[in-house]
């Protein structure tokens, strides 16, 4: 088992979730309402995705962008008639980058909660995406009580990272890293013992050529992701939710979902608790 490493109180990583949620509500009077008409006029939507997790979004051999969340992004430009720029974002800057207007809005594959909810509008779910613990096949971890035992690793900034200080025993020690690209790179390197975060880790294992000796150890929790404008961008919120519901009834978010996630597209809520997608509560 590996050793020594720096294991954080539950007080000091929701207070540290706390802290990032008011930074961007101390952005969030300098930016301004943005409607598809003004995206229009402007002729860019500047969308803020991710560059570094495949297969959500990453830089593909050619130096462009691509992967399931471009895709749609690209699809939604397409539709407003506008040129894409995007923007990186990654678990710490996503939020600040969107309330401050750096963006327009998000194409994030983000996990929906109740926290983020108070700060951006999330649009209803697009994807899924369980959160999932991946370890060495010899490391015996059945369930949250078995990770005490080892090392785990988490990408900071997350829905992972409170999440798993939840689950874990209070012993657990935990290593955080930048991104899910070093949280992965982690655990092939011998760093950690094991992971917890995206079901998709298992493909760029897989790409590594690491699949035979890492594996899945089980599903911890559901993981629902949305597209998020800022607070009071109603009309460009109604835009984004009309999106989704056509493109889940006419298959084309499940065809992308298939080509890119591999397997089916989950049958996704349009409610959650604690969560308003329609801008008017």
């Amino acid at each position: 088992m590996t050793t020594k490493a720096s294991t954080f109180s539950r007080s000091k990583v929701l207070g540290g979730l706390a802290a990032l949620l008011l930074t961007a509500t101390a952005f969030a009077p300098a930016a301004q309402a943005v409607t598809p008409e003004e995206i229009k006029a402007k002729g860019t939507a500047t969308i803020g995705v991710q560059m570094d997790q495949f297969p959500w979004g990453f830089i593909d051999q050619n130096g462009q962008n691509d992967g399931f969340d471009i895709e749609i992004a690209k699809l939604i430009t397409k539709e407003l008639g506008v040129d894409v720029k995007f923007e990186r974002i990654t678990g710490q800057n996503r939020i600040p980058l969107l309330v401050n207007g750096n963006v327009d809005f998000l194409v994030p594959s983000m996990t929906i909660t109740e926290e983020r909810a108070k700060v951006i509008q999330y649009v209803i779910p697009y994807s899924s995406n369980d959160i999932t613990v991946w370890g060495k096949n010899d490391a015996e971890i059945q369930g949250n009580d078995d990770l005490g035992n080892y090392v785990i690793g988490v990408n900071r900034g997350s829905a992972f990272d409170p999440l798993l200080v939840k689950v874990a025993p209070a012993n657990t020690q935990i290593k955080r890293f930048d991104d899910d690209a070093t949280t992965v790179q982690a655990l092939l390197s011998g760093q950690v013992d094991a992971i917890l975060g995206s079901v998709t880790y298992g493909l760029v294992i897989n790409q590594t050529g690491n699949g035979d000796t890492f594996e899945r150890k089980y599903k911890v929790a559901d993981n629902f992701q949305g597209m998020a404008v800022r607070k009071g961008d109603q009309e460009m919120l109604d835009f984004l939710n009309d999106f989704v519901a056509r493109h889940t009834e006419d298959g084309v978010l499940d065809e992308l979902y298939k080509k890119w996630i591999g397997s089916d597209r989950a049958k996704l809520p349009t409610t959650l608790p604690g969560v308003d997608f329609t801008g008017k509560e």
